[in-house]
């Protein structure tokens, strides 16, 4: 996954958790409040698994010439 698609996500996922709680306001109710951290997680699940994948990246080293 891409950092810009991962950017994105975790945008999207960060506005999912503001309209839930909106929605509870709105709604006046309080199950939206329990369905609110299920996109927090996601976020960091996201910031984990990119983490991970920057990891697991190989290292290219530049071959140094041998000394005379």
């Amino acid at each position: 996954m891409s950092q810009a698609r991962r950017t994105s996500a975790i945008v999207v996922l960060f506005l999912i958790g503001f309209g839930m709680l909106a929605l509870a306001d709105a709604l006046d109710a309080w199950w939206p409040l329990l369905v609110t951290p299920i996109p927090y997680a996601g976020i960091a699940w996201l910031v984990v698994r990119g983490d991970d994948e920057l990891l697991e990246t190989p290292v290219r080293t530049v071959a140094t010439p041998p000394e005379t």
